[in-house]
């Protein structure tokens, strides 16, 4: 596409990434949890626990942002094609730790008899490949956060 503008889309979406990613960027991202509703616990707030258990979940919480994996720009593409993510989509193994996970994005106004057929077809695929080739992944230690991502 050419263009009069002095950047690219590409060059946009770059940037809006770059932005993304610094506003959770864990070393300026001060985690306040206070004040906060735990969701399972109606208008219990998190500030409400006792000292021991409100400095584990706050540190956990910590763990989970710095952990997150980046996916600014997958998020920036999806929101400039108008796609919608469907989240329901995760496999795992081991208890808590997941082993695979697929997301599928979709422009609006899919029905969700047809949303339901893609997500189905997609774990049975998953699942069939994962049953037919023996796949093993272990789980005895926490994967290094990966922080070098070209886009």
């Amino acid at each position: 596409m050419v263009t009069s503008l002095p950047y690219t889309d590409d060059d946009a979406r770059a940037e809006a990434a770059a932005q993304l990613r610094a506003a959770r960027d864990p070393e300026s991202f001060d985690v306040n949890i206070e004040g906060h509703k735990i969701l399972s616990r109606g208008d219990f707030q998190w500030d409400q626990l006792g000292d021991d258990d409100f400095h584990d979940a706050n540190r956990e919480i910590g763990e989970h942002i710095e952990y997150a994996v980046d996916l600014a720009r997958w998020s920036v593409d999806l929101g400039a094609n108008l796609l919608h993510a469907t989240t329901e989509l995760a496999w795992g193994r081991g208890g808590n730790a997941w082993d695979l996970a697929i997301q599928i994005a979709h422009r609006p106004g899919l029905t969700d008899d047809l949303r339901e057929a893609i997500t189905t077809a997609v774990r049975d695929a998953v699942d069939a490949a994962l049953a037919n080739h023996d796949a093993r992944l272990l789980h005895h230690r926490k994967p290094e956060p990966v922080t070098d991502v070209p886009f």
